[in-house]
């Protein structure tokens, strides 16, 4: 048996196709902005995506959630594409990301009727913050407050207050500022650098590798990590903030 797991690891991590790009995965190219119309983000719309053309086409239908307010954007990541994947059915280890890490999706405003009639202004409820807000803080419910404010555009996002609870934010927020994507990030239970446990699946074998992550992702997730013997790369799931999960190509994924 010893035998046996030491082959599989050299198959593994020995840089063979195993670890390659694989044919038969399709690959979404994100760029760091897009423009929409519609009221849904369809992944075909903000993403160029290739590959198998069955793949590609379902790819292309799913929804990566609620487009934004008319003239304004929203910002969507890798990780919040592959949690729509999976509610769509399809394993995101079929597909390889490329390019940017996020997408900053802009929606194209209706033409006014009248080209130089202003837009009426209206009273939105926008989530705020309800102090002033350090770096990296994880929020909580008593961190924010919902206010009435008026606005000539609209919300640049339409989020409730429970949208933001748990996650983090990206910068210095002073008590009241209108909490947008750009303010907070999900809490990465594995951040980049950090040593991890690389388990590889084949068959009925499990075998194990020390690795170091090359992405941050929460659970769930898939990320890539880097094998510290071998220096490979592969993409994983994050099962626990300290193993990447990778099923070998034939292996029967789940």
């Amino acid at each position: 048996m010893r035998a046996l797991a030491l082959a599989v690891l050299v198959l593994v991590f020995a840089g063979s196709a195993a670890w390659g790009a694989e044919q038969d995965r399709a690959v979404i190219l994100l760029p760091e902005t897009a423009s929409v119309q519609g009221a849904e983000l369809l992944l075909g719309e903000i993403a160029e995506i290739s590959g198998p053309l069955d793949l590609a086409a379902e790819l292309a239908k799913v929804s990566a959630g609620t487009s934004p307010q008319p003239g304004s954007s929203r910002r969507l990541s890798r990780g919040q594409i592959q949690v729509r994947l999976r509610q769509a059915g399809i394993d995101p280890k079929l597909v390889e990301f490329q390019g940017a890490e996020t997408v900053q999706v802009f929606r194209t405003a209706a033409a006014s009727a009248s080209s130089g009639a202003q837009q009426e202004a209206g009273i939105y409820q926008v989530v705020v913050a309800a102090r002033d807000l350090k770096r990296g803080e994880v929020l909580s419910r008593e961190d924010l407050r919902v206010e009435e404010r008026e606005l000539r555009s609209g919300p640049a996002e339409a989020r409730s207050l429970e949208d933001f609870v748990g996650l983090r934010t990206t910068r210095i927020v002073p008590e009241g500022t209108a909490i947008t994507e750009l303010h907070v990030e999900a809490v990465p239970i594995i951040e980049k650098g950090a040593a991890v446990t690389i388990l590889v699946h084949t068959g009925t074998l499990s075998v194990s590798a020390p690795g170091v992550a090359r992405q941050s992702g929460g659970l769930g997730d898939v990320i890539e990590v880097e094998n510290t013997l071998s220096k490979q790369r592969v993409s994983g799931e994050i099962i626990d903030a300290q193993t990447v999960q990778v099923f070998m190509k034939g292996a029967g994924m789940p």
